[in-house]
């Protein structure tokens, strides 16, 4: 039924919660919980601000800042998928780990159809605590355009 499932983590409190859903489902249909956390430097840099002319910073001081903001999104990427990968060995079931940069509901339903997942679980509101936009950008996105079924944990 279920064999590959992809829970998609941000870290917060919500999508523990959602993971935890997803784990008992892969715990009940002896599956795999694949479990990504995708960091989104476009949350923190926006494109445009980064076409030149740099208004007085130079080029190296931009790549440092990139660079730092990648290392520390990666460092809150291991911790998530620690956080969750502790969650299913506590429930007996295997998983992978996958920290990937990128838009979040793009690499969602990238993973699902090249990783043959059989089911998707998603929270519907993360870190932003600000659900239309965040249901209107991720968990929206993913549902509209999924070939696989998604499982959407809403916020208490």
């Amino acid at each position: 039924m279920f064999k590959r499932i992809l829970i998609a983590t941000d870290g917060s409190r919500h999508s523990e919660q959602a993971a935890r859903i997803g784990i008992e489902i892969a715990k009940l249909s002896k599956g795999l919980a694949n479990i990504v956390y995708i960091a989104d430097l476009n949350l923190y840099i926006p494109v445009g601000n980064l076409v030149p002319p740099f208004g007085g910073v130079s080029p190296h001081a931009i790549d440092k800042t990139i660079n730092d903001l990648r290392m520390a999104l990666s460092e809150a990427g291991k911790k998530a998928t620690n956080r969750i990968e502790d969650l299913a060995k506590e429930s007996g079931v295997q998983c992978e780990k996958m920290i990937i940069e990128g838009h979040p509901a793009n690499e969602i339903l990238r993973l699902a159809e090249y990783g043959a997942m059989d089911l998707i679980v998603v929270g519907s509101i993360g870190k932003t605590g600000r659900r239309k936009v965040l249901i209107g950008s991720i968990a929206e996105r993913v549902v509209r355009h999924s070939k696989v079924p998604v499982l959407i944990v809403h916020e208490e």
